[in-house]
């Protein structure tokens, strides 16, 4: 696939039938005392650990197998709950244990009344990891048939047979799981694709989940496709508009979206060179500064409030200060560490399957889809890149409407750039035990935000979404835009 800073940006953002018994692995898993790190190396929790083997395909026990990489937060409670707390990553390709670190101090809290037990996705982390090394480290652009030929010299590389890391895996994995640690249930939250493995669980083992929070939802019946760049053009468009309606921000930058076509223009025809210290490595790096990758940092700037709130600052830097740096800075950081955290084989293993084989050219606007920042190259690479790719296994009802009476928490992110609040609104009418709360000025993943860690904690301990009080959440708003390198105005 294309490799440039530019087309690897679409690698990173994106984004069965019930098993009888018989088929789950019942060998038992043996914890021992361990440290586990977080995303980019952050990060040092006491856990316990253990490795498990899982078939490859879980239809023939008797075939290859996996070693899954699987962790524990026990229980500081007496008697703990006889269901486990688990969260899945998203992605595609993230590890959840490296998640569980990062939200360390949010998921303590749930050890008081149960277990927190997290497996690293199958293809991700440390469970036999599908890693496609040239496709991270080419810094060439590539054509459509460079990227198909690129593209099978990785999966002729792959330690596994790739057709079986699909979200249908994935959830005949934690069912497994579910039985092997004797659980009666389990408790899911999952996170922006966490939530489609979340939700095809709810729609395959039913019985086997007591409740479940989804984070940034991509609802069943959306294909990741050409609405990832419609979605972050909306979003960006909604940020400028807020900057001029923000006194200060509109004074500051009085001509923002112009500007950000024009400085767009300059770096596609004239990209500058520039060295530079690596912001993570510290390595004096050359680097010629294009377009690339000021979509790269804000396509991912617009993840977060506070990073959301740097881009009006650091286009007005470049477009009419010439400064560079920042754009620079801020791309190869955001590239490292999505480098260090993601697993592309795996990545592509899901997408290949479960998106781009339901891509219909006939329905996409190329002329709007032309129009937005990212452009159509992201539905091209993944068009080129997933013909060669073998699609893997995917229940036949994957991509039907869910339809659940498992108690849900539905959260969103008014200013998310990728699964915006009317996702979570999409799967709405087919629980009918659920709550959606949309977390004001917030973007892609709110566990961390204000009360929204309370609100889960309390939903996951009384399993009853009409319980849940949302009303702090109306205490939460954007992180207000830097004026300057000094920050907000007071």
């Amino acid at each position: 696939m294309p490799t440039s800073v530019y087309h690897r940006l679409f690698r990173f953002t994106l984004f069965a039938a019930l098993l009888l018994l018989s088929k789950h692995s019942f060998a038992a898993i043996d914890f021992e005392p361990c440290y586990v790190t977080g995303s980019a190396g952050n990060g040092n929790l006491q856990a316990q650990c253990a490795t498990w083997t899982r078939p490859l395909d879980p239809t023939s026990p008797d075939g290859p197998s996996v070693e899954l990489f699987v962790t524990k937060l026990a229980s500081t409670a007496l008697q703990p709950a006889a269901d486990a707390f688990t969260i899945i990553n998203g992605g595609p390709g993230a590890s959840s244990v490296q998640m569980m670190v990062d939200l360390a101090p949010v998921l303590q809290a749930f050890t008081r009344e149960r277990d927190v037990v997290v497996i690293d996705q199958r293809g991700t982390g440390e469970s036999a990891p599908l890693i496609c090394q040239a496709l991270t480290d080419s810094t060439e652009m590539l054509d459509a048939e460079q990227t198909i030929a690129l593209t099978q010299d990785c999966i002729d590389k792959l330690p596994y047979d790739p057709r079986f890391f699909s979200t249908a895996v994935a959830v005949e994995d934690l069912e497994a799981l579910r039985v092997a640690l004797n659980y009666e249930q389990l408790s899911v939250y999952g996170v922006s694709y966490g939530t489609r493995v979340a939700m095809q669980y709810m729609r395959t083992y039913p019985q086997s989940l007591r409740s479940v929070v989804i984070d940034g939802v991509v609802p069943p019946t959306e294909v990741l496709g050409e609405n990832v760049a419609l979605n972050s053009q909306q979003t960006l468009q909604g940020l400028f508009d807020r900057c001029q309606q923000h006194t200060s921000c509109g004074n500051q930058f009085p001509n923002l979206a112009a500007d950000f076509q024009r400085l767009r223009d300059q770096l596609r025809n004239d990209p500058v060179p520039m060295n530079i210290q690596h912001p993570v490595t510290g390595v004096n790096t050359d680097i010629e500064v294009g377009y690339g990758h000021l979509a790269v940092w804000i396509r991912l700037a617009l993840y977060a409030p506070a990073t959301s709130a740097l881009i009006p600052l650091i286009i007005d830097e470049a477009a009419n200060a010439d400064n560079f740096l920042p754009i620079a800075a801020s791309a190869l950081r955001m590239l490292h560490q999505l480098n260090d955290s993601m697993n592309y084989g795996m990545h592509n293993a899901v997408i290949c399957t479960e998106d781009a084989p339901f891509f219909d050219d006939t329905t996409v606007d190329f002329e709007q889809l032309d129009s937005t920042y990212l452009g159509r190259e992201m539905y091209d690479t993944l068009k080129a890149m997933c013909s060669a790719w073998p699609a893997g296994v995917i229940d036949k009802d994957m991509k039907q409407p869910l339809v659940s009476s498992v108690p849900t928490l539905v959260l969103s992110g008014e200013f998310d750039p990728i699964t915006p609040p009317e996702y979570g609104e999409a799967v709405m009418p087919g629980l009918s035990q659920a709550k959606h709360i949309v977390a004001p000025g917030q973007g892609h993943g709110t566990i961390a935000q204000g009360c929204i860690p309370r609100l889960i904690l309390e939903f996951v301990e009384s399993a009853d979404p009409d319980e849940i009080d949302a009303s702090c959440v109306e205490h939460l708003d954007a992180f207000p835009f830097f004026i300057d390198l000094m920050g907000p105005r007071p």
